[in-house]
């Protein structure tokens, strides 16, 4: 995903409402040259499934979450070498790619093990004693290749690792890797004495030298380099994988991977770079402590809500840049200031079409459909007492330039999501689900739309024990479920958790009982009709 992209989504349990409005404010966004997708934050109804199945549309993806993630921020490319790789074409590699470190790969790019400039330099500068151990188990082709040579016998043996240049009368060859000049009668004495590898560094080679060497399984190696070179290059021909750290002792990280939850790693972590891991296994970057540290959290545009407890997870992370809402505002805070457009109409998708010609920026058609649903929805076919005369002018306007038929089309919509049938008892309870922090208390209201009250009558007593569940696992001072009727004449609340009372001393004055279900006559409103009043009555108690 790139750096840059904006995200724009509407609350949790979305509406039609929500899902539009996100849909067409990451158009605009588009449009004015933005990288912004829409994206959803939960499951979307069946109203709104039938609003875009009659254009053709998708919904937009959905977000668990809004939390940056490895795959959000910058990281390092990574070079992937060969585990048979020698310590001269490694440095090679580091020296050509600026790099420091290497990851060892398998031919699937998965993690065999990791080394960096450090591995190799201390190892040859400082530790002489595991060099040697790491040149006895380095193969003669290795040191045939970092010194250019042939190798003339290969007896399939190795030296205990320890170099040793011949030279002068007295030299001790046994069981070492010699280097000698082209001097015959030094490179018989080094034989004889039992050295396990020898290197001539000259031109030619006597083929008695040769024998003998296979008489007393003694390798013969010819290169045309100084003796100082040779001596000097030959710790090259170690192979990576014996100094490299192992993939079983190292701290890596997925590209889904929470930078929270990476930097409480790294900081119990000695490690300056971690390898990045995609799905599949393979090794696509190299993270290190900056990249965590300076990395920019994702982008966010919050549309239809303007709670963080009513958003995607992680929200509070983001950075918001902009708020459009018809709601009451709650206590959002942001880091910097943002574009907040906060109207008092009866659906955000109102205030998305002021904004289009505001900007000067053509509505298509099919969006302009979607746009009339969203506002026949959330006014409740203009029966909302949320309904202004602007959402009725843009509702309007939009079915105008979709060649739309409102009269026919609000019913219909209405419909769609009025019908509990083949509901479970949990999808009806999400159905747009709010949560609000009310002074101290902690408070669920969730809003269905249906035809007649014959809809509810067999489910009270199911969800009273879903309420009561949810109120409890939650840390809820009330769960609050609203039946609307969609002809406008009122609505039906079931309610529960340790505050009841709250809810009914907020609607006594209104409330009629009907066959334990209270009845609200002429309330359609969430936001205009029933918060407000809990909100005052909590206040109260």
């Amino acid at each position: 995903m790139a750096k840059d992209t904006i995200y724009v989504t509407g609350h949790k349990n979305p509406d039609s409402d929500a899902i539009i409005s996100a849909m067409a404010y990451a158009y605009l966004k588009q449009q004015l040259g933005y990288d912004a997708i829409a994206v959803r934050a939960g499951e979307i109804n069946s109203e709104t499934e039938f609003i875009l199945s009659m254009f053709n549309e998708f919904a937009p993806p959905l977000a668990s979450d809004i939390k940056t993630r490895v795959r959000d921020i910058d990281f390092d490319d990574v070079v992937l070498v060969d585990k048979d790789k020698m310590f001269k074409e490694i440095l090679d590699i580091m020296r050509e790619e600026h790099k420091k470190s290497v990851i060892v790969a398998d031919e699937k790019r998965q993690l065999v093990g990791m080394a960096t400039l450090a591995d190799i330099t201390s190892l040859i500068v400082y530790d002489l004693d595991k060099k040697n151990v790491l040149l006895h188990q380095t193969p003669l082709g290795n040191i045939a290749n970092v010194i250019k040579g042939e190798i003339i016998v290969d007896c399939g043996n190795s030296s205990n690792g320890q170099i040793y240049v011949v030279s002068g009368q007295h030299f001790s060859c046994e069981d070492r890797l010699c280097i000698v000049s082209d001097n015959v009668a030094r490179q018989r004495q080094a034989i004889e004495q039992g050295a396990r590898v020898l290197i001539i560094a000259g031109d030619f080679y006597d083929e008695s030298i040769a024998q003998l060497c296979r008489q007393n399984g003694c390798s013969l190696l010819l290169s045309n380099r100084s003796i100082y070179r040779i001596s000097r290059d030959i710790d090259l021909a170690i192979p990576i994988k014996l100094v490299m750290t192992p993939a079983s002792e190292i701290t890596t990280f997925n590209f889904d991977d929470y930078v929270d939850e990476v930097k409480v790693k790294i900081n119990k972590s000695r490690f300056r770079a971690y390898p990045v891991i995609d799905r599949h296994g393979h090794v696509i970057g190299l993270l290190s402590r900056f990249h965590v540290l300076k990395h920019a959290n994702r982008n966010l545009i919050l549309v239809d809500h303007n709670e963080f407890n009513q958003s995607l997870d992680g929200a509070d992370q983001a950075n918001i840049l902009e708020i459009v809402d018809h709601h009451r505002i709650g206590g959002i805070k942001t880091s910097s200031p943002v574009f907040f457009r906060n109207e008092m109409t009866g659906s955000c998708a109102t205030i998305i079409t002021e904004i289009f010609e505001e900007k000067g920026v053509e509505i298509p058609d099919d969006l302009a459909g979607l746009l009339c649903c969203a506002i026949l929805s959330d006014t409740v076919n203009f029966r909302s007492v949320t309904c202004t005369q602007k959402d009725i002018d843009q509702c309007r306007k939009m079915a105008r330039k979709a060649k739309l038929n409102i009269e026919e089309l609000g019913p219909a919509i209405l419909r769609a999501g009025a019908s509990l049938k083949n509901k479970t008892m949990e999808s009806i309870l999400h159905h747009d689900l709010k949560r609000f922090k009310i002074g101290k208390k902690n408070i669920a209201i969730g809003q269905n739309n249906i035809e007649s009250f014959e809809a509810i009558v067999g489910i009270k007593d199911k969800m009273n024990r879903l309420l009561e569940e949810f109120s409890r696992n939650n840390n809820l001072n009330i769960a609050i479920m609203v039946f609307s009727l969609i002809d406008g004449t009122g609505s039906y609340l079931l309610f529960k958790g340790e505050d009841e009372v709250v809810v009914e001393y907020a609607f006594e004055d209104i409330a009629v009982n009907v066959d334990g279900y209270m009845f609200l006559p002429k309330v359609m409103s969430r936001k205009l009709q029933i918060v407000p009043r809990i909100t005052a009555a909590a206040e109260d108690r």
